[in-house]
């Protein structure tokens, strides 16, 4: 399922992959409070941001084309690739507490990454 919060203020796609952890369901409402704070940092935002929840590490390692370890998030273009929460602390070694923090993270990177461009 894809989640789609198509606001004046952000063009926000989530893509769940069928993912049903709470920290997901309720990203929705959680994550565009985030968004606009990260924004107002920002002189120009993305023209779309997709989150792509990763089920495992064989598939998080196709995405990204290399064996990782540590790596939690890995962003191309305006895609947001990461782990489900219940995947954090057993395929990665972040700890399932920090998902918040690390899709957030990314999420100012990518913000970075378009005004750096610009």
């Amino acid at each position: 399922m894809t989640i789609r919060i198509n606001h004046k203020e952000m063009n926000l796609h989530i893509k769940e992959n069928g993912c049903q952890d709470k920290e997901v369901l309720i990203l929705d409402t959680r994550l565009p409070y985030f968004y606009t704070k990260v924004k107002e940092l920002f002189q120009k935002e993305p023209s779309e941001v997709n989150i792509v929840f990763v089920k495992n590490k064989v598939e998080f390692e196709q995405i990204i084309g290399e064996a990782s370890e540590s790596s939690c998030t890995y962003s191309d273009g305006n895609a947001i690739y990461i782990y489900e929460p219940n995947q954090f602390g057993i395929a990665t070694e972040v700890p399932r507490e920090n998902f918040y923090e690390a899709l957030c993270q990314e999420l100012i990177n990518l913000f970075y990454k378009q005004n750096r461009l610009n």
